[in-house]
C-alpha cells in the first residue's frame, strides 16, 4: 500500500470506532511506524511501503480503535517542553498538571525577591528541598530538577514499576532527582522539605467509571482517592505538617470541583490556602502553608 492510502485506511478504522481526532492520530501512528515527520507522510503521498510497515501499522490502528491512549502506542508525552517516555506503567501527564510546575517555581522566585534579594538565587535553590509525591513517570520531579537545577528534588510512588519508568526519563533527560518507593511521605519520614508537590489520585469510584475508556487504560491507582476522592488530601493535611520545614508550603493538584473540599481539610488543619485556575479557568492547583508562618508575616 502507498503511504497517502493506508493513512485513509487508518483514518476510517479511527473514525469507525468514534476515536476523536482520527486523522491526526492516523497520520502520528503511521509517522512513528515510518520514523516521519507527519508533513512527510504528505511530501511521500505516492511511497510504496514494505509489507512489515503496514503489518505495524494495522496493528497500531488496531489497539487505538480499542482506546490505547495515543500516548502510549508512541511512547511519548511532552510536559513543560520536555520529553517524556510513558506506558501503561504510568499515568499520561497532562498540561493542567503543568500549573503546579509553574506557581512553584513563581512561588520561588517571589520568596528570593521578597527575602533574600536576587543575588542569593543561587544559594538558595542549591539548598532547596522538594518531594514529588506519586511520582508516576517523574515528570513534575524532573521538570522541577530541570528548571530549579541546584534544588534537591526526590520523587516517591508506591509503585516499582512506575519508578522504573522514572528513572529511564531521568536518564534520558540527563536530569538528577533521587527516586524512592513507599507509600505516600512515609520514605519521607524524619526529614524536612521546603516544597511538597504532587498530583495525587482525586476521583471518586462512581466518577472513575464515567471517564472516557483511555483513562480506564490508566493505572487505576493513580486516580481512586477514596469513596469521596479527598482521601489523599485528608493524609497530606494531617501529615505534611511534620515534613515542612520553616516557611514550608505544599502545593497540589485538585479536581475541577474540589477546590472548596480540599481548602476546607486544609484550613481545619492549620493551612492558609490559595486557589489557582488552569488556562480553561477551572480550579486546578491548592497552594498551602501553616497559617501561623503566614500570619507572622512569611510567605
Amino acid at each position: 500500500m502507498k503511504t497517502l492510502e493506508l493513512v485513509r485506511w487508518g483514518e476510517s478504522r479511527l473514525k469507525d470506532a468514534r476515536v476523536d481526532n482520527a486523522r491526526l492520530d492516523a497520520d502520528l501512528l503511521l509517522g512513528f511506524v515510518l520514523g516521519w515527520r507527519r508533513e512527510g507522510l504528505y511530501v511521500e503521498r505516492e511511497t510504496e511501503l514494505e509489507p512489515v510497515q503496514v503489518a505495524e501499522y494495522r496493528e497500531l490502528i488496531r489497539r487505538r480503535a480499542a482506546r490505547v491512549p495515543l500516548q502510549y502506542l508512541l511512547r511519548r508525552q511532552e510536559f513543560m517542553g520536555l520529553e517524556f517516555y510513558v506506558d501503561q506503567r504510568v499515568l499520561i501527564p497532562r498540561a493542567d498538571s503543568e500549573i503546579l510546575v509553574e506557581k512553584l517555581i513563581e512561588q520561588v522566585k517571589k520568596g528570593l525577591v521578597e527575602e533574600r534579594g536576587l543575588a542569593a538565587e543561587e544559594e538558595f535553590s542549591r539548598t532547596l528541598k522538594i518531594i514529588d509525591v506519586a511520582t508516576g513517570s517523574g515528570a513534575l520531579a524532573l521538570s522541577l530538577a530541570h528548571f530549579l537545577p541546584q534544588a534537591q528534588v526526590v520523587g516517591v510512588d508506591i509503585s516499582a514499576q512506575a519508578l522504573d519508568v522514572a528513572r529511564f526519563n531521568a536518564e534520558r533527560l540527563g536530569l538528577m532527582v533521587e527516586w524512592r518507593e513507599g507509600d505516600f511521605l512515609e520514605p519521607a519520614a524524619g526529614e524536612k522539605w521546603d516544597w511538597i508537590v504532587t498530583n495525587p489520585p482525586y476521583l471518586s469510584p462512581e466518577a472513575y467509571a464515567a471517564c472516557e475508556a483511555e483513562i480506564l487504560a490508566e493505572p487505576v491507582l493513580a486516580f481512586l482517592g477514596g469513596e469521596d476522592g479527598l482521601d489523599f488530601y485528608r493524609r497530606l493535611a494531617r501529615e505534611g505538617a511534620e515534613l515542612l520545614a520553616q516557611d514550608g508550603k505544599m502545593i497540589m493538584e485538585i479536581g475541577w470541583d474540589q477546590a472548596a473540599a480540599v481548602t476546607d481539610i486544609l484550613r481545619k488543619h492549620g493551612f492558609a490556602t490559595e486557589v489557582y485556575q488552569d488556562l480553561a479557568g477551572r480550579d486546578r492547583a491548592v497552594l498551602a502553608e501553616e497559617q501561623a508562618w503566614k500570619q507572622n508575616g512569611h510567605t
